[in-house]
């Protein structure tokens, strides 16, 4: 991609955000979120507690427009918020930790990058992880950031204030093609990721990865050949857990004024199929897919009869991590999405 355009779809993403960002709440008005779902932990099956905090969000976003399908700065608060106000929605979290059978892990979200200290200052967040050092059922802490906030003291400083327990830091690779990143507007190379992948693995932290199936500007085909490749290259690194993020609309994103312009489908659910059965057994890490919004307009979808059930099955191999799950899958509509990829790749 020329920088020219690299840099169109940034300034446009930028100013598509203005006005969606006037509608954030201050950060006392922005409610708690928090849940509790099935997942992996450290190669078991368990649960996650799932807290999002009320952070100001990506820096990268109110910057330089962020990431072309993302709109989870949406979620953030229109200013940082005190102290009190994030650790109070992190104890209301994990209250709910009673009630969960283990193994735990307990997953930090932020709408941005967890050691960017403009969202959540040094002090917070060894605060943050000395508390979940205490919560004696938790195994797990994972949270999330840029390569660029990655550093040696840092991840160091968290590791020492969880005491013990596991940390590990998810990345938002997307693709390993610089390529199909800058069509992203991701804002750092695979040399940049490969750096920040250095420093985790010489501190023994975990290390999770994003690749988003079917960006915005792809189509269904070479999303599924971009991401199957990606899997191959990570293989390749010391990566352990690798998660499939298909792609959805979000609002006041360049991925939504696509879809309303009738120029963007999100991917079918059976092409995340494929990718599982044909990359599983050379990944050497664990393989997840836990989609959002199945079966709607603006989430990963088939023809709406079988949806339910192939969500499911995904939902299911993500935690048992058993093949069986996903290879006796059938519906009318598999021949129709072959056929839909088949004819993307022979168009002009």
């Amino acid at each position: 991609m020329s920088t020219s355009l690299n840099h169109l779809i940034s300034s446009y993403s930028l100013k598509l955000r203005e006005e969606h960002l006037k509608s954030r709440k201050p950060p006392e008005h922005v409610p708690s979120k928090f849940w509790v779902e099935p997942d992996r932990v450290l190669g078991k099956e368990g649960h996650a507690l799932v807290v999002i905090l009320p952070t100001a969000g990506c820096r990268w976003a109110l910057t330089s427009g962020g990431c072309s399908m993302c709109g989870y700065i949406y979620d953030g608060s229109a200013s940082t918020p005190s102290p009190s106000i994030i650790l109070d929605h992190l104890k209301q979290a994990c209250e709910k930790l009673a009630a969960v059978p283990p193994p735990i892990s307990v997953k930090i979200f932020t709408s941005g990058s967890f050691f960017d200290e403009r969202e959540i200052p040094k002090q917070v967040r060894d605060e943050i992880l000395y508390f979940l050092s205490r919560e004696t059922r938790v195994e797990e802490v994972i949270v999330e950031s840029r390569p660029e906030f990655i550093t040696e003291d840092v991840v160091s400083d968290s590791i020492n204030a969880l005491k013990g327990k596991q940390l590990t830091v998810a990345i938002g690779l997307e693709s390993t093609s610089d390529k199909v990143r800058s069509i992203i507007n991701k804002g750092f190379s695979i040399n940049e990721f490969k750096a920040s992948l250095e420093i985790l693995t010489r501190l023994e932290v975990g290390i999770k990865v994003y690749l988003l199936v079917k960006p915005p500007l792809l189509r269904e085909a070479e999303a599924i050949i971009d991401v199957e490749r990606s899997i191959k290259h990570l293989s390749k690194m010391n990566v352990d857990v690798i998660s499939l993020n298909p792609c959805t609309v979000h609002k006041g994103t360049l991925t939504e004024l696509l879809w309303k312009k009738g120029d963007y489908r999100p991917p079918w659910l059976w092409s995340l199929v494929k990718i599982i059965l044909d990359t599983r057994e050379e990944a050497n890490a664990t393989l997840t897919c836990t989609p959002t919004a199945s079966g709607l307009p603006r989430g990963p979808h088939n023809c709406g009869l079988c949806d339910k059930k192939i969500d499911a099955a995904l939902k299911k191999f993500s935690i048992t991590q058993n093949m069986k799950q996903l290879q006796h899958l059938n519906c009318k509509c598999k021949h129709e999405w072959k056929l839909y990829c088949h004819e993307e790749l022979i168009s002009p």
